[in-house]
């Protein structure tokens, strides 16, 4: 069955025998194997395109991919009852956020649960809950805004809005700025789902206008163009070294009461029940009532 699902992702036998790590005769004798079991054709063979699946095998896979996703999940369940939950778990992450939230806990969750392997997957906020609607993966840290309601979700933290000045400059030497002092130089948005209306309704609000002189959708190359003097950024979640300046840019907050999404961790209903999720749930909760989060994530708004 994995080697079955695994060809209809991959859309070869050669690129699954490699994902598998092992021959491709083995792959071969799996799909003819169910073919003659089931009695019709899953693939057609298409020279120099590989294999196609048939709309019988898009089926067959899909129950297939059900039936394994519950069967780990079962699996995981088991090695619960010993009291050390095991077993492969598939944490998503929104990117930008990924490199300040996921060090600590997944250095958190290793300690707790070392029986845990852990698959990563990143993505902007609408691809991380295409992954949870589709069970690519059984986590995920995302934002609230942009999660299905019909997903389970426990919020972490309220992430609240932070500007990225270059460094030295007139504002950076503020404690905090002000959106109508931002909304006078221009501006390097990052351009992903959700991002985009909901950085420039935070200024739309205060009948603000804003000069987008930059749009990227890499939270990296924004700090670049920020530290080479492209124009101000926002972002809601930086680590302790956008604040040192070192980069040629710092982060300062924003001053008054702000939209500031929840910050926290979705998963999917498949495996809401599961010892693995309730595993993870536990870790970050224990993460965030130890503070080692808050200095990420938290500001004093004046």
């Amino acid at each position: 069955m994995r080697y079955i699902t695994t060809v209809l992702q991959k859309g070869s036998i050669a690129k699954a025998a490699k994902a598998l790590n092992i021959s491709q005769s083995s792959v071969v004798s799996a799909i003819d194997q169910a073919e003659a079991d089931l009695g019709q054709p899953m693939f057609r063979r298409i020279p120099a395109k590989g294999l196609l699946a048939t709309e019988f095998g898009r089926t067959v896979g899909e129950r297939l991919e059900k039936f394994l996703d519950e069967a780990r999940v079962l699996d995981s369940d088991l090695r619960g009852l010993t009291g050390r939950p095991g077993g492969l778990l598939r944490i998503g992450c929104y990117a930008p956020a990924a490199p300040h939230v996921l060090p600590t806990i997944l250095k958190a969750l290793r300690a707790d649960y070392p029986d845990i392997r852990i698959d990563l997957r990143e993505g902007d906020m609408q691809r991380i809950n295409d992954m949870l609607t589709d069970g690519e993966v059984d986590v995920a840290l995302t934002y609230r805004r942009q999660t299905s309601d019909r997903l389970p979700f426990e919020p972490l933290f309220r992430a609240p809005p932070w500007a990225l000045l270059p460094y030295p400059s007139k504002l950076a030497e503020q404690d905090c700025v002000t959106l109508a002092e931002l909304a006078e130089l221009p501006m390097v948005l990052l351009d992903l789902p959700g991002t985009n209306a909901y950085f420039r309704k935070l200024f739309e609000d205060n009948g603000l206008d804003l000069d987008i002189a930059h749009s990227t959708k890499s939270s990296f190359v924004l700090r670049g163009l920020v530290a080479a003097d492209f124009g101000f950024s926002i972002l809601n979640i930086c680590g302790v070294h956008d604040r040192d300046g070192a980069g040629g840019y710092i982060a300062r907050p924003i001053c008054g009461k702000l939209d500031s999404p929840l910050f926290g961790v979705a998963y999917s209903l498949t495996a809401e029940r599961s010892a693995l999720v309730q595993s993870v749930l536990s870790t970050c909760r224990d993460v965030v009532e130890s503070g080692t989060l808050q200095p990420l994530v938290t500001q004093d708004q004046a």
